[in-house]
């Protein structure tokens, strides 16, 4: 199977993307005081990731 570098370097870019909205809707959930468990829900981010941001 042959892989065209310019398809995994577009999808790296879109994972990252996704992964820092998710990462800046989580800041905004834990800033507004919204439990844990819904801010996992709704970002799929580890309970460890929101702590550390």
């Amino acid at each position: 199977m042959t892989v065209d570098m310019s398809d995994y370097d577009e999808a790296v870019a879109r994972y990252v993307g996704a992964m820092k909205k998710s990462e800046e809707i989580a800041k905004k959930m834990r800033d507004a005081n919204k439990p844990i468990e819904e801010i996992i829900e709704f970002t799929g981010l580890s309970e460890k990731t929101i702590r550390e941001l």
